[in-house]
């Protein structure tokens, strides 16, 4: 299956729900690939656990009603850095969701659909 490009380093294929392959392509979808190829770009490589989700797929993972993965989020394990290094550098790059987790940081741009800024930790 050939692969979608959305930047220069990530593909459609990655963000998509892991249950059914559904991708909403959006506007916030774009803003949000665009700050994470940027993220890339300052950290090195970055795999993507998790972008979209169907409501199926949120509710089998435990994910929050209203998650922005129901919009948009993803959900990554940065290689180049530590997670509290690539937390900072999210700050930076204005992502306005940053949730923290043993593993993996949640990234998503709420302030583009006038969701107000989010921060946690669940470390």
């Amino acid at each position: 299956m050939r692969k979608t490009q959305i930047t220069e380093n990530f593909t459609l294929e990655e963000v998509r729900s892991r249950d059914t392959g559904a991708l909403q392509i959006t506007d916030l979808l774009y803003h949000h690939m665009d700050k994470l190829q940027e993220l890339r770009e300052e950290i090195g490589r970055i795999g993507i656990n998790s972008g979209y989700r169907t409501p199926e797929h949120n509710k089998s993972v435990g994910g929050a009603e209203n998650s922005m993965h129901l919009q948009f989020a993803t959900d990554i394990r940065p290689r180049g850095v530590g997670l509290d290094r690539a937390n900072e550098i999210a700050e930076d790059l204005g992502f306005s969701g940053i949730g923290r987790y043993k593993t993996f940081l949640h990234l998503d741009c709420r302030e583009f659909i006038d969701r107000p800024p989010a921060r946690w930790d669940e470390r």
